[in-house]
């Protein structure tokens, strides 16, 4: 099962009003929504959406993307990962880790642990392998991982309120 979802990028460089918000706000709940049922549920001209989504996609504002729900998906399990570094991380392993495709997220974060990351695998020896492989990364001090059994809300991402 897919979910379609919007990603908002880079809010910062760009100018979004009450109008784009709830166009991306109708598209969070539905990804594949048509611009004619968006015109209709927020009032506005079919032309005014269109345009509006042609500067939101073509400006970097939003993607939309399809969501793999992992938990209805047989061989696709989550494990988030925390890890210690030092700074020299960032200088080795990080642009590495970026580009990895079993890493659904990525980021910094503040607490005992300095890096949390998503690694989608397969079976444990999969997951284990890539334990073992940040281990042995320079700059990482301490690696906690822990499973996930089950989902119950996945709500990607998180939604921006219009105040």
């Amino acid at each position: 099962m897919t979910n379609g979802s919007v990603a908002i990028e880079n809010l910062d460089n760009s100018e979004i009003d009450s109008l784009d918000l709830k166009i991306i706000e109708l598209l969070q709940h539905n990804g594949r929504i048509p611009y004619r049922d968006i015109a209709r549920s927020i009032n506005t001209p079919e032309a005014t959406v269109r345009y509006r989504m042609k500067r939101l996609l073509d400006d970097g504002i939003i993607t939309i993307s399809a969501f793999i729900n992992t938990g209805k998906v047989r061989h696709e399990n989550v494990s988030y990962i925390e890890i210690k570094v030092n700074p020299s991380f960032f200088e080795t392993t990080l642009d590495e880790l970026v580009g990895m495709e079993n890493i659904s997220y990525l980021s910094a974060v503040t607490g005992e642990f300095d890096i949390m990351l998503e690694y989608i695998y397969k079976d444990n020896e999969d997951l284990l392998g890539f334990i073992n492989w940040l281990k042995q990364k320079n700059g990482v001090t301490a690696l906690k991982s822990r499973n996930i059994l089950k989902i119950y809300k996945a709500q990607y991402p998180a939604r921006i309120s219009q105040e």
